[in-house]
């Protein structure tokens, strides 16, 4: 019983916590381009008033993509509510993204 009421919570419920995002990218590249479309998607489907999003061109403040390890773009960092989660790509296999960001079970 302990164990299915752990993995409710693990998923994004209305009403819920605050999500926090950052997104790492290249300037105006066309994966970084596809990223930040499709995620600003996905929180307005599923997390509608919930987010937050900053967006960081590593070739304007490389220091914060090395202060957090990020060595790909696009990158996406969750980073609340916890655990952090780190996403690569451009977000185009939303179900993998959703399922990787605790927003709907893991179905594979």
């Amino acid at each position: 019983m302990k164990a299915r009421k752990r993995e409710r919570r693990r998923y994004a419920k209305p009403g819920g916590e605050t999500y926090v995002f950052q997104l790492f990218v290249v300037g105006n590249e066309s994966n970084s381009a596809q990223a930040r479309v499709n995620l600003a998607r996905l929180c307005e489907e599923h997390l509608k008033g919930r987010y937050q999003i900053e967006t960081v061109d590593v070739l304007k403040d490389a220091a914060t993509a090395h202060e957090n390890n990020v060595l790909v773009t696009p990158t996406l960092i969750l980073i609340k509510p916890f655990p952090k989660v780190t996403v690569f790509g451009n977000l185009s296999d939303t179900r993998q993204v959703l399922a990787a960001l605790r927003l709907i079970g893991d179905e594979r």
